[in-house]
């Protein structure tokens, strides 16, 4: 038994099953590392993508809403003072949310959740 024992030893049998033990482990984790990066690109693009679309929703409302604003106030600039103003107020709660943290906490949050998912 200790002779077969040491043959297989010297053979290299043992370490060739270790190795590719190894490997295969690396190959595992490599694959899982790149679906939750594509995870993470993906959900990346959707946002880029969401973010555009609203923009442009935001700039058309925006310009309908004062021009519509115009017309019920017989002038030519108080409605886009009026939607400028809106988008000034707007700017300011945004900017507050990301000085208090609470932007880069939800998008924490929301990465981590991403990074979770997974894929079967």
């Amino acid at each position: 038994m200790l002779k077969l024992l040491l043959q297989l030893f010297n053979s290299g049998v043992v370490v060739d099953t270790v190795q590719s033990l190894f490997q295969s482990k690396i190959e595992s984790v490599k694959t899982d590392f790149y679906k939750k990066l594509s995870n993470v690109l993906a959900s990346i693009i959707l946002i880029i993508i969401i973010s555009f679309v609203g923009l442009m929703m935001l700039l058309f409302l925006g310009f309908g809403l004062s021009f519509y604003l115009n017309l019920i106030l017989d002038s030519s600039y108080l409605g886009f003072l009026i939607v400028g103003g809106i988008f000034c107020i707007a700017a300011w709660v945004m900017s507050y949310t990301i000085r208090k943290g609470y932007l880069q906490k939800k998008l924490y949050e929301t990465m981590l959740s991403v990074l979770e998912k997974r894929n079967d």
